[in-house]
């Protein structure tokens, strides 16, 4: 107990890095004397510094006191890829103290990292607040513990459990949730490395997938259309950001890469596949109705993020129906949002959907 307050600003720097590290890890570092914070760092960017080492920057040159600890969400890597090893860092410096809060499922570190640590006489205590670490760094774990990117499904249902309104009077986005929770998912685009749909989204709805009412990087758009249902004047096709088509035969009229995968092969595992391939950790699908009963079917899904609005369409496409509780629940605007989580335990208490 005596770590979890260190731990859990730890977790609150490592946030910090949401939308900017991936496929790096979310991860944060604080050195204290007793009661006093020496310093603190974060991992800001895919390539940059870890966090261990920004916040031995942030203390400075000196010497490091011999009772000082250092507490870090995830283990100290120990191999030189973009950057040299962490734990080799440590040493030199002489800390002799280092809690971790999960071990780092990457098969260059998983436990080298602690290994090395130990056998310089460095005190390693593991496995504090290991339940809200591992949720920090969920895309992280998945990717390298089950060798595909983190599946977040997400849709907006009426209060009568419809997707939209039918019929169609126009070619266009029917919005069901309020500016709230449209700014969220602007957000939650911000922070995944691909956003999903399907051609019916397409054609109905005529996406951009773009990121533009928050800062933030455009994700990775993502389109399945095997039939060639969607039009080329899509929007998703219009060259303004990188978009890969998932399709059963190449469509050159296109200018976005094409992945072809034939009719008679499943596409969900050659999609998720593919991504992984690429380095992609993360991936939001947002629709539409086939699509997201398709990874609920399979259960190839982490998490579902569904808002519920106020409004009454009668008649329109069913939303999916999940057949198991919310671990989180609350208000965005005047819509309710729920958030289900897959096979998998998340903290007693989560952070606001800001930081999902």
């Amino acid at each position: 107990m005596e770590h979890d307050r260190w731990m859990h600003r730890c977790l609150e720097l490592a946030r910090r890095g949401a939308g900017q590290v991936a496929p790096n890890p979310l991860v944060g570092a604080v050195l204290v004397q007793g009661e006093v914070v020496l310093a603190e760092g974060w991992h800001r960017r895919f390539g940059g510094p870890h966090a261990e080492v920004e916040c031995l920057r942030a203390f400075g040159d000196g010497p490091v006191p011999e009772d000082a600890v250092m507490v870090v969400s995830l283990e100290p890597c120990s191999h030189h890829g973009k950057t040299p090893p962490c734990a080799d860092l440590l040493v030199e410096r002489g800390v002799k103290r280092v809690v971790i809060g999960q071990r780092d499922p990457f098969a260059e570190v998983a436990g080298r990292g602690v290994e090395r640590l130990r056998a310089a006489g460095v005190q390693v205590t593991e496995g504090v607040l290991e339940r809200e670490c591992r949720w920090t760094n969920r895309r992280f774990n998945t990717r390298h513990e089950q060798g595909r990117p983190y599946v977040v499904l997400k849709w907006a249902s009426t209060s009568d459990g419809l997707l939209d309104k039918h019929p169609r009077e126009q070619r266009g986005v029917q919005r069901i949730s309020g500016p709230e929770a449209h700014l969220l998912v602007h957000r939650w685009r911000a922070v995944e490395q691909a956003v999903l749909v399907g051609s019916r989204t397409v054609v109905n709805d005529d996406p951009a997938l773009t990121v533009r009412l928050v800062e933030g990087r455009d994700p990775l758009r993502v389109v399945l259309d095997r039939d060639a249902r969607t039009p080329d004047s899509s929007r998703a096709f219009d060259g303004s950001r990188d978009t890969l088509l998932f399709t059963a035969a190449p469509r050159p009229s296109l200018p976005v890469e094409q992945y072809i995968v034939p009719l008679v092969q499943e596409p969900l595992s050659a999609v998720l596949g593919e991504l992984h391939r690429r380095g992609i950790a993360s991936v939001l699908v947002e629709g539409g109705a086939t699509l997201l009963k398709a990874f609920l079917s399979a259960g190839l899904w982490d998490e579902a993020r569904v808002f519920t609005a106020p409004v009454h369409f009668a008649h329109g496409t069913p939303a999916p129906r999940m057949e198991r509780d919310a671990v989180w629940s609350g208000p965005v605007g005047a819509d309710r949002l729920d958030l289900f989580v897959n096979g998998r335990s998340s903290p007693d208490e989560l952070p606001e959907p800001w930081h999902w």
